[in-house]
């Protein structure tokens, strides 16, 4: 008895194995990738790029001379070049059920670090906005400091995102230039 129990859980291991094997192959396809997201996330490379590099101006202006004018219109530039991004991963989040894995990964990873840019770029304009005459005290420099490296690191993830896209999509036109199977399979 305990036998056929054993034989038959095999046999049924097997059909099922046999059934994957045979099945279509589209049955296993992923998603391809979305041509709107990835034009979002291209957008969104420059925005945050922008935003990167004020960030970096910024920070060298905690070291300098210049006013805190000079301080509220870059952290004015920055803001509005994030909330540029901000709308565009917004706009890719409603659309990321159409996205490939990949692209839905790229949008869950880009939302907390957009918040923590958000987060800490208010605190840094508030905290200008009180204390106008203490841009080079640390706390300033801090928010300043911190700034840079959120805008620096959401820049660097968008643009790695891009590049991964490029890639993909390079090496899927080199597998149809010479013919090869899909996904590089033999």
């Amino acid at each position: 008895m305990k036998a056929q129990l054993i034989h038959r859980i095999l046999t049924g291991i097997a059909g099922l194995g046999l059934v994957l094997l045979i099945a279509s192959p589209s049955v296993f396809a992923q998603k391809d990738d979305s041509e709107e997201i990835n034009n979002l996330l291209l957008k969104a490379k420059t925005y945050a790029l922008r935003a990167a590099d004020d960030s970096a101006i910024l920070d060298s202006f905690t070291r300098s001379s210049l006013d805190f004018r000079s301080h509220a219109v870059k952290l004015n530039k920055i803001r509005d070049d994030f909330n540029e991004v901000g709308k565009l991963a917004k706009q890719m989040s409603e659309a990321s059920s159409e996205g490939s894995p990949w692209q839905q990964e790229a949008v869950r990873n880009i939302y907390p670090l957009l918040q923590s840019m958000a987060d800490n770029l208010t605190s840094c304009i508030d905290h200008l906005n009180k204390n106008q005459t203490q841009i080079h005290m640390p706390a300033y420099q801090d928010y300043v400091h911190a700034n840079f490296e959120y805008a620096s690191r959401t820049s660097e993830m968008i643009n790695d995102y891009v590049d991964y896209q490029k890639a993909k999509s390079r090496s899927l036109d080199l597998e149809q230039k010479l013919e090869l199977p899909k996904g590089g399979q033999e």
